[in-house]
């Protein structure tokens, strides 16, 4: 269960959130440690190409676990063979559409190992001999030519019924997100769903089971925006405050999305490489939540909570400073005190 989102503000700036409430085994039990949006570029490649990147995963927690890794170190290896081959001369590592590319190929090789695995524990065969029709075992030629079995392995290949022991590994998808300096920030949508790997056209893009939910809200925000702002220069921290309300609508409708937020800024203007992608996933990111909160139950103005969302979240104030206006400057404070403590009724 998930809600991972990206959006962006113009072609230096954008970010990520997500959730971090997962289901962890048949009882479905919450735990909240599910690291659904990691880095795959380095400080490294941050600092040498400003080369910043992040993906983010729904599906099997295990699965995007793995791919993350291998995202990275596919990066990692790109970075080396590039240092080693141009030294001080190399100055671009590869664009995000690059990065989006080859974590659609590992996405896919992924896919087709696990399938393998499964079919041999289950069959004795992997794809390649079921499309060859035969396989060996013990140095005996042994054909597949029955029907039942035949059917099965078309089913679980082609995950024709969109359930069982196959849609661990089909029903995953991503999101890659970064900033570098030939194409800017950008965004792409990988999916073996549908298994596709394309650029995001609008300024966003939600994936997870809390995508129903949290487009209605983004959208709803976005639709408000002009063209010439969409298409040229979204305040970040209006950009922000939209996407913070809707993972906290999904929170509040959507079964398995929870805990505290995590949010990634990408800065392609930064001057200090480490700003170039700030992430902020402890208690501030719950500030920044119950900011928008405030807000949306008409506790706290919109002007007053993006004020200090940005003070938080751009300008790097520490929580109590930002914690304390909140407060001070609530409409409600006693109201506000009861929201963020999870009563009810928070109007009186």
């Amino acid at each position: 269960m998930t809600s991972i989102n990206a959006i962006k503000f113009n072609h230096f700036q954008g970010a990520m959130v997500c959730d971090e409430q997962r289901g962890w085994n048949d009882e479905n039990m919450v735990i909240l440690t599910a690291d659904k949006i990691k880095q795959v570029s380095t400080t490294e490649t941050e600092d040498k190409f400003r080369f910043a990147a992040c993906y983010g995963n729904t599906g099997t927690s295990s699965i995007g676990d793995e791919l993350k890794f291998k995202i990275q170190q596919a990066v990692i290896q790109r970075s080396n063979q590039l240092l080693k081959q141009k030294g001080d001369q190399a100055d671009q590592l590869m664009t995000i559409e690059e990065l989006a590319h080859i974590a659609f190929s590992i996405q896919t090789e992924m896919k087709h190992r696990h399938i393998d695995e499964t079919l041999r524990g289950r069959y004795g065969f992997t794809r390649t001999d079921f499309l060859a029709g035969s396989y060996q075992k013990n140095g005996t030629k042994i054909d597949i030519n029955q029907k039942e079995i035949i059917n099965k392995v078309h089913a679980d290949l082609t995950w024709k019924d969109r359930r069982g022991e196959m849609t661990s590994i089909f029903l995953n998808a991503g999101i890659i997100a970064g900033y570098e300096p030939e194409q800017g920030f950008r965004i792409f949508h990988l999916s073996l769903i549908e298994y596709l790997c394309e650029p995001v056209q609008e300024v966003f893009l939600n994936d997870g089971s809390g995508r129903d939910v949290a487009m209605i809200f983004l959208t709803d925000n976005i639709s408000n925006v002009s063209v010439p702002e969409r298409n040229g220069e979204i305040v970040p921290v209006d950009g922000l405050f939209s996407m913070i309300n809707a993972v906290n609508g999904a929170t509040r409708f959507n079964l398995g999305v929870g805990g505290y937020f995590n949010l990634i800024l990408f800065d392609g203007r930064a001057k200090k490489a480490t700003d170039l992608r700030r992430e902020i996933s402890d208690f501030r990111s719950k500030l920044a939540s119950h900011l928008v909160n405030a807000s949306f139950f008409g506790l706290l103005k919109e002007k007053i909570a993006k004020e200090l969302l940005e003070q938080l979240c751009f300008d790097n104030a520490d929580f109590e400073t930002v914690y304390e206006a909140m407060m001070t400057r609530a409409d409600n404070p006693k109201g506000l005190s009861h929201l963020m403590r999870g009563y009810k009724t928070f109007h009186s």
